[in-house]
């Protein structure tokens, strides 16, 4: 499918869905293993047991190692999902699958050392960096981060060859 066609697809589509409903995004428990929903059972027991309140703060610290692990697993299956479904609906062959799949891993690796790094940021800098961030107004918008352009061997052997 050429970029054109896809962009025509994709209009036609938003025409048909001009005004979504909203609806919530649920993984279901049939596609995690038996060990995956014993852990979320555990979890729904620990609730129950305090509902209608939330489990008191000590007794999601005391289970905390549960309550990450839940975690772990939703955004596991969360990327799995979205990795199979992107390229299935928006690449045209096995190349453009690949670029997906590369940006995304190289995005979540970028994304991780980030937050290490923020992490890991004196609370001063931190706190001066979020201050500043605020004052730019720029924490409620995104801009392209400019990443070099994708090289064939044969363009970096080119290139290899000319700087001797």
């Amino acid at each position: 499918m050429k970029p054109w066609q896809l962009s025509r697809r994709i209009d036609g589509l938003s025409e048909e869905i001009a005004e979504p409903t909203q609806a919530e995004t649920r993984i279901d428990i049939n596609c995690l293993s038996q060990p995956e929903r014993q852990l979320f059972e555990r979890i729904d027991e620990i609730i129950d047991e305090y509902k209608p309140a939330s489990p008191p703060k000590d007794v999601i610290e005391k289970t905390a190692d549960l309550w990450n692990k839940g975690l772990e697993i939703f955004a596991r299956r969360t990327m799995e999902l979205f990795v199979d479904i992107m390229p299935a609906s928006l690449c045209c062959d096995e190349l453009e699958e690949w670029y997906f799949k590369l940006y995304f891993h190289n995005f979540l690796l970028d994304w991780i050392e980030s937050v290490h790094n923020l992490r890991e940021m004196p609370k001063e800098q931190h706190d001066a960096l979020l201050c500043e961030r605020k004052e730019m107004s720029i924490l409620d918008k995104v801009f392209r981060l400019h990443r070099s352009q994708p090289q064939t061997v044969k363009t970096l052997k080119r290139a290899e060859g000319s700087a001797h």
